[in-house]
């Protein structure tokens, strides 16, 4: 943007190098300030901007959209192509007035236009939204090898720490008891329970024995999945 520069400015009306406008003064011969293309272009091109950025098409029908564009920018109207954590179901664009002229989109695997969102396919040049729904997300491990192998928007399946235990016997069988004398970790020891046996000579009998368990939740939270403590949210992209 620039001061008025034109012959006819007002030279210094506002301080050092800072020129506006006169009406001129017949009396004296100063004409009035006159106004060029390149003047005209400089205003058009900065308020026109404030609109756009905004996200709002021009639409020379209404008289107040510099006006909404600084609402809108005011209310802290997320980037193009920014991924960002929504606390309901309902779109943005329903929730805040401001929004209204937006388009919001979900990270649920499907595929977008570039023609109809051509700034989103900037950021997304596959033309595709990840599918997030359901998942965690994880900061990208670039190189600091916590995480090595990963490439960007790239999915990880489960995996879950390892479980261990340990059982301990005896070195021969005593009578009336069994063999195992001790279990710990995910292992659980219960002794003299029925049993049979068979003896090297092909005989059998019945003798007490010991049985050992493995529940994982000894040591362990479980549950039908492996995951940690979470809180769930809506992941959405503003698209235009």
């Amino acid at each position: 943007m620039h001061r008025i520069d034109t012959p006819t400015a007002q030279k210094d009306k506002f301080g050092a190098g800072k020129n506006g406008f006169t009406r001129g003064n017949p009396q004296t011969g100063t004409p009035a300030t006159d106004l060029d293309d390149d003047y005209f272009d400089t205003l058009q091109e900065e308020l026109a901007a404030v609109v756009e950025a905004a996200g709002i098409p021009l639409d020379k029908a209404k008289r107040n959209q510099l006006l909404e564009a600084l609402f809108r920018l005011g209310a802290g109207a997320p980037a193009i192509g920014v991924p960002f954590f929504w606390p309901s179901a309902a779109m943005p664009n329903t929730v805040l007035p401001e929004w209204s002229g937006m388009v919001f989109l979900k990270f649920n695997g499907a595929t977008f236009s570039a023609a109809t969102y051509p700034k989103l396919a900037l950021v997304f040049p596959a033309l595709l939204l990840p599918e997030a729904r359901g998942e965690f997300l994880r900061i990208w491990d670039d190189g600091r090898g916590v995480d090595s192998g990963r490439a960007l928007l790239s999915a990880q399946g489960f995996a879950m720490q390892n479980i261990t235990g340990r059982l301990r016997s005896r070195s021969s069988p005593l009578a009336g008891g069994g063999t195992i004398v001790e279990a710990n970790g995910a292992f659980i020891l219960s002794t003299n329970t029925g049993g049979t046996y068979v003896t090297l000579a092909g005989t059998s009998g019945s003798a007490n024995a010991d049985e050992t368990t493995f529940d994982a939740s000894r040591v362990a939270n479980t549950a039908s999945e492996t995951r940690s403590r979470n809180i769930a949210f809506n992941f959405l992209v503003r698209a235009k």
